[in-house]
This record gives C-alpha cells, structure tokens and sequence, in this order.
C-alpha cells in the first residue's frame, strides 16, 4: 500500500491543474445510532488522499459512478487510479517494486449519469445492475459515488441491492450533498411522478469530502447547499442560525445585478465552517435516531411542499435546497394561521429565509397551482400523520429553534387550502377550479353580521321567510343554517348565558383555531354577537355511540380530541382551569338570586362549600392540564362517512383532559368498560407516541373517573341559574338539577377516596 501510495502521488504532481496541496483532511465520525459509525474525513485540495483511502480498502475494482456535472469539471480526478497513467508516473522509480505494485492497482470502470433527479429513475438504477454484471463486478468491488446529492442518492441504493450489500465510498462534489445527503443513511429514486418513494437505508465504508469542488459549482448549486443550512437554522435555532446569518450578511454580492448574487462566492474557510455546522446538526439528531423516523423527522421541515414545487417545474429547474427554503415559507404561512407562530417569529422566521431567496427568485412561468398541490398531496410522507383527504403533513414550529412535537414523527396535519392559499401569495396561477376545500369562503364579515342580528331580532316565522334553517341546539345560543352565495353556513347567534361561563374576549377563540387546524368547522366570522361557519354535513353523536364498541368511529374520535389536547392555547384563553372558572361564575350569579334555589337542594352556602372541598380533592391528584373543549358531549361531534369533526368550543380553554375524556362517556346508561378502554389507548396513542402499555391505560381510566362527580356537580350548578335566563322553564330545571346532584353524591366518594 505505501508504494502505491507514491506512485499514485507521483502520478497527482504529473495531473495539471491538480498539483496544489491542500489541507491534510481531518477526521470526522458519522455516528447513526447503533446503526453504523462511519469514518469521515474532510479537507480541502486533497486529492491524493481521496485516493489514498479508496485504496486502503484494496477492492478488485472500482465501480465509479459519476454525474455529467462532476465528469465535466473533474472527470481527471481519478485518473491517478488507472495503470496506464501510474506506470507513466512510474517509470525511472528507483523504489524497489514501484513497477511490479502497478499490478495491484484495482481495475477502474467509470459509468455517467444525467446530473440531479433525472438520474434518480427505475431505468438508470436498472443500468447500473446490469453494468455491474457485465463489468464482472464482485463483493471486493467498491462503488465510488462522485457526484451530487442525487447521485449520491442512486448509487447508494444501487450499492445496497448489489450482492446484498456493497462497498460504497461517498465523494460528494456539491456543497448540498457535502453536509446534508452524506449525513443520512437515506438512499433513493423516484418513481412515478413522486420524489424519493423508492428507497432503502445504507451505510457506506467512507466518507471523503474534498472542498475544493466547491469553487467550481455554478451559483445555483452553491446556494442549493445554503439553503438546507437555512433549514438547519430554522428547526435548531442558536447557533445555526448565528452562522447562517453571518455567513450570508458578509458575502459578496454584485450591486451592478441589483443584489441578484450573480457574483455570490464563499470562501473555503467560510465554507469549511457551515460544512462542520451542517454535519453537527444533522449528526446531533440522527445519532439517537439512525432512521430518521422521529427525531430525525425534523430534517424534512419545508419538503412537503420543496417536492411538490420541484416536480411541478420539472427536474433540474428548482435547485433542491432553494426549494427547501420556499416549502419553510409555507410551512411558516401555515403556522400562523394555524396559531401556532406569533407575526413577529414569523417575521423573524422569513427574514432568514429571504437573505438567500432574495438572491435566488423562482423563475417564471411559475406552474399552476393545481399541479403544485396534486404533487404535495401524493408527498412520500403521506399517510404517517393518518390525513384526512383536505389535509396535509409537514414539520410546523412554535418560532425558529422550537419544532411542534407530535406523536407522529414530529409531523403536524393541517388544512391542505393553507398551502394553497400561500401558492396564491406567491403567484401560482390558478388554471382551474380548485376542489372545495383548498378555496376560502367569500362570505364577508359584514354579511356575518347581518346574519346574526337578523337571529337577534326576528322571530321564528320571519327567519323561516328570510331562508333561516333553526337547528336544534343546546341551552345556551341561538342556531340557524342557511345558505349563502351558494355556501351552506351555520349561525350561532350567543345568549347572555354564554358570557355567564366565559370570558367575552376568549369567547370563539377556540372555535377559530379548532376550523384553521381542521378540527373542527371553517369559521368564518367571530364576534361578540356570534360566530358563522362551514356548515358539516353528517350527523352529531348520541351517548349510545360512545358505548357500542364502534372501534373505527371511537379511534376517529379520540384522534380529534387529542388534537384538540395538544393545540397551543391563544394567549386571551390563559387562566384558571375552565371547570373552576365556570363554576366560580354560576355561583357569582346563583348568589344574585339565592331566593330561586330549588327545594330539596342545600343551600348556597353549603354548595359553595362543596365546590370548595371539591377543587381542592382534586388538586390533590394533579390531574393533567390540556387545552380542553370544556363541553366535550357527543352531541357535539359530528360524523360523516367515518370522519369526525368537532363543534362548540365555546367553554374551551386550559382545562382538565380527564373532564373532557369522562364527559364523553357519562351517560345514564350502562356504559361499556370495553369501548372506554379502547378510546383511552387510541387517545394516547395519538398524545403520547404508538407503543401504549397496559399500565398507561389502567392510570389514564382512574384519572378520568376522577371527574365524573365533578361533570354531575357543574351540570347541577349550571340548571340552578337557567331560571334566571329561561324563566319559563323554571321547574324543569329544578328536576334536572336535583337529578344532577343525586347522580353527584352517588359519584362523589370516587373525588374523595
């Protein structure tokens, strides 16, 4: 090995354009879980040692797999490896054997694929194999990927089918591919119109990064590697986020181009140190999580819809990494009208990815709209987060460094018509009619109002005349579908007994979030007089549904509330748990009119006293707190064709998640031990990750039976005020609160015990 070592640098001093010695390489560790521990090296200028390391793993021969982008700017960097230029490079040695060493130099076949994603197709991986063969290839051949991040890409799948498992050897050639492809285990082609949903994972024997490539790469590519550092920045935050800005605020750019970055270079230091901060940040993930199945998940922040952009332009337009940057764009979009990010880290957000877009402009035509969302819809990761056919997947952020934990590989599901809506901000042509769900309601809020002081005036005949469906509908408000501008809407029109219970501020601010996430219905206008939304088709739930055993409806069921349980909770809902608020205002109101308590009933001073010993059995317990529907019955689920959505979130809030679990099943009836153990695994399934132990279930059902006396206590509560609004009523409510508080005493030694 040490004389072929010099022969082949004797050979690099007779390469022109190759003799400039570079930084020796230093070592690097690729460590990905207990999957594989990969030996890396990165310098700059260090062909001879590129060279060096193929050779100490002593193959037959070398399988190199190019791309034309590599072949054309350094199709000689090799070369030293052939014997015809090692024994021209030889001749006149003096060192003993240096000629009779030619013969262990390894047989060199070369074989150059289309640069990018078009080189990731069935027919060129089935190429490779049968090039393979014909080369007479063996399990001492090595496969040397020199290329690009797609290469990279169909050569390691090709080496991992090979034999079951080949050498493989990385040369990346882009700065992309440097940092980001080589520090995943991900292999892959794309088949069908979709991006990289043929694939395996595969470790290759060495990592060989030579810098210098990089003063070679056209702008495009240089700010294609950039921008899953951007991506980098944005999911970890600190000092990602320090470099990145630093690195682009100093660079060159041509002011004559108008800040274009035509003339746009980095420096190999400034290089060499966004190279370590990319490897660190995805190498800090991926060594708990080899896969990239939770964790590592994060890393495909903003390729929802970076895929999509790409294949709607067609291979090779969209640079991979400057799509990326686009896609965080309308993953940003989303959270915020999702109300997961505030306007100001938003803004902070998008400021960081214009430094690089600025420079970098999508090109026009831009594709439709239509054929962007028919792609991001097929995305590869579809089907982890059990979408809904309106719905899409991809990472989301609170604000920069802070990524929304899911149970399900750290994906959040959201409204498909958001990605749409940003495609429309950002000048996506619309060609066609757009399915339903991706084009917002044109109902205005003026229209709303009207609709809801038309239901605050009028009586029942002249709604009816003026098209106003009455829906059946609770104690509290006034409900009426009708259509509009061919839209089927619902009204709900508040009663004072709404604002008894809540907060006229924090009133329909759970009801906006529920629609923008999906939950539950479009809102279309929120107010102090209301709130007017899409109206679902289907069906709303009975107590008996709860209790049949039902197991697709019970597992939709606990899906929508346990996202409703991890919604971030606005800032005007902050408060007391909803339970105790509620509860403190009836009795606020109850004390108003001590005279209208029932007979047979205690006191009101005696009740207070309950509900004072009550709240403070329970804190005892320290149940969980979630962002709670607060009235979570089943007649406030709607189903239609086995999907489920959520209504009147009214009394939502920060609240107990045992209140909203026991809710549901309370029913007079016998309830079903088997369906509420069901839901309960279901529902932590969705909040706590897959694997649910018996134990967990057996905890979360004694929680929940917890608040059964304290849902009978607040429905007590709440019938011992209803008189004071519906007077006519009176004696009605006073059984129903008698009913109330019998069913509470029975129940309340579970609080107690």
């Amino acid at each position: 090995l040490k004389l072929l070592t010099q022969v082949v640098e004797a050979t690099v001093l007779l390469n022109p354009g190759r003799t400039k010695r570079g930084v020796a390489m230093e070592p690097l560790s690729f460590v990905f879980a207990d999957r594989a521990t990969v030996p890396g090296f990165l310098g700059t200028d260090v062909q001879d040692e590129v060279i060096r390391h193929i050779l100490e793993v002593k193959p037959d021969k070398v399988l190199l797999i190019c791309d034309q982008n590599a072949e054309e700017l350094h199709g000689d960097y090799f070369k030293p490896l052939s014997r015809e230029t090692a024994a021209c490079a030889s001749v006149g040695s003096t060192a003993d054997g240096a000629v009779a060493c030619l013969a262990e130099l390894p047989d060199v076949v070369k074989r150059t694929m289309p640069p990018g994603d078009a080189c990731k197709s069935w027919d060129h991986l089935t190429e490779l194999v049968q090039w393979a063969f014909e080369e007479q290839a063996s399990k001492r051949s090595v496969v040397v990927a020199f290329g690009g991040g797609a290469l990279l890409n169909l050569a390691g799948l090709f080496a991992s089918m090979l034999y079951r498992g080949t050498k493989l050897i990385y040369v990346p050639t882009t700065f992309l591919a440097m940092h980001d492809v080589v520090t995943s285990l991900k292999t892959s082609i794309c088949y069908d119109g979709r991006k990289n949903n043929i694939g395996s994972f595969y470790a290759p024997m060495k990592i060989l990064i030579d810098v210098g490539f990089c003063r070679t790469l056209p702008r495009f590519e240089l700010f294609s590697g950039v921008g899953e550092l951007a991506k980098n920045a944005a999911i970890l935050g600190g000092k990602h986020a320090e470099g990145f800005v630093k690195a682009m605020s100093k660079e060159s750019v041509n002011g004559a181009s108008g800040g274009s970055g035509e003339e746009f270079v980095m420096e190999d230091e400034t290089l060499v140190g966004l190279l370590r901060l990319g490897v660190e940040a995805k190498m800090s993930v991926l060594l708990s999580d080899a896969y990239e199945k939770t964790s590592g998940m994060i890393f495909e922040y903003g390729h929802t819809v970076s895929h999509a952009i790409e294949k709607a332009y067609g291979d090779g337009t969209i640079p991979h990494g400057l799509g990326v940057v686009y896609g965080m764009l309308s993953s940003s979009f989303a959270a915020e009208q999702l109300g997961i990010m505030s306007q100001v880290d938003r803004k902070e957000h998008d400021d960081l990815c214009w430094l690089l877009l600025d420079r970098w402009p999508l090109p026009e035509p831009k594709p439709s709209m239509e054929k962007v969302m028919g792609l991001a819809m097929r995305d590869s990761k579809r089907g982890i987060t059990m979408e809904a056919e309106d719905e899409i997947s991809d990472v989301l952020l609170y604000k920069m460094g802070h990524v929304v934990p899911t149970p399900t590989s750290n994906l959040s599901k959201f409204p498909s018509r958001l990605v749409a809506e940003w495609l429309a901000t950002m000048g996506f042509p619309i060609t066609s009619s757009l399915s339903e769900a991706a084009v917002p309601m044109t109902v205005t809020a003026a229209e709303c109002e009207a609709m809801l002081r038309a239901m605050s005036c009028s009586s029942d005949a002249e709604l009816r005349n003026n098209g106003f469906e009455q829906l059946t509908a609770g104690f509290a408000n006034r409900v009426c579908a009708l259509e509009k501008h061919g839209q089927p809407v619902v009204a709900k029109r508040y009663t004072d007994l709404v604002f008894l219970r809540s907060s006229p501020e924090a009133v329909g601010a759970l009801d906006v979030l529920a629609g923008r996430t999906g939950i539950g219905p479009r809102v279309l206008y929120s107010g102090h007089q209301g709130v007017v939304m899409e109206r679902l088709p289907g069906r709303t739930l009975e107590e008996a549904d709860m209790h049949c055993n039902n197991k697709p409806l019970l597992e939709a069921v606990a899906q929508a509330l346990a996202a409703v349980h991890q919604l971030p909770l606005p800032a005007i809902c902050d408060g007391e748990p909803m339970l105790w608020r509620t509860v403190d205002k009836m009795i606020e109101a109850l004390a108003c009119r001590p005279e209208l308590m029932p007979n047979g009933m205690p006191g009101l001073g005696p009740l207070l006293v309950e509900v004072r010993t009550a709240k403070a059995a329970l804190a005892k317990h320290g149940p969980q707190l979630v962002s709670g529907h607060g009235d979570f019955k089943p007649s406030n689920v709607m189903e239609h064709d086995g999907r489920v959505k959520l209504i009147d979130f009214e009394l939502g809030g920060p609240n107990y998640r045992g209140f909203d679990l026991y809710k549901v099943f309370r029913t007079a009836r016998p309830q079903s031990e088997a369906s509420m153990v069901y839901f309960i695994r279901k529902y932590l399934a969705f909040t706590e990750g897959e694997a649910v132990s018996d134990e967990e279930v057996s905890k979360l059902m004694a929680e929940m039976r917890l608040f059964e006396p304290l849902t009978w206590l607040e429905a007590c509560i709440f019938f011992l005020i209803l008189p004071q609004f519906k007077p006519e009523g009176a004696a009605e409510w006073a059984d129903l609160a008698k009913d109330r508080w019998a069913k509470y005493q029975v129940s309340r030694a579970k609080l107690f015990s």
